[in-house]
């Protein structure tokens, strides 16, 4: 399955324009931060009284979109949860109509960063 993670990668980026290649690397170093922190953690708030008297409510907190020469899409939603009064993180990731896990986004970090490439023409955002 691993490898079809990498096929998939590089059949994606293979089609996607130089300038994409570069925000898609921004926003990927990003939700890999996010991501590194946020996993595996869940806690407990009594501060949003009125959603968590629901039994279960999600907020995507932020969206990733990319299409590239193929028409192919990868959508990326990280997405806060709440399950009464227990708060959890979780990111969904799909290219095309299938479903990925978050090991699609290591493996697109991975063929970004292998492709040798110019002094700066991946920038590092700053923040």
């Amino acid at each position: 399955m691993q490898d079809d993670y990498t096929a998939i990668a590089e059949d994606f980026l293979a089609f996607l324009a130089k300038n994409e290649k570069t925000r898609l690397y921004n926003d990927l170093l990003a939700l890999k931060a996010v991501h590194d922190m946020n996993q595996d953690t869940a806690y407990y708030t009594f501060k949003n009284i009125k959603r968590g008297v629901k039994k279960y409510s999600e907020r995507r907190k932020r969206s990733f979109s990319y299409e590239n020469d193929q028409h192919v899409e990868l959508k990326i939603h990280q997405i806060h949860e709440q399950h009464f009064f227990k708060n959890a993180y979780r990111i969904e990731v799909s290219v095309g109509n299938h479903e990925c896990g978050y090991v699609i986004v290591e493996r697109l970090l991975e063929q970004l960063q292998a492709v040798p490439v110019r002094p700066f023409e991946y920038q590092e955002a700053l923040i």
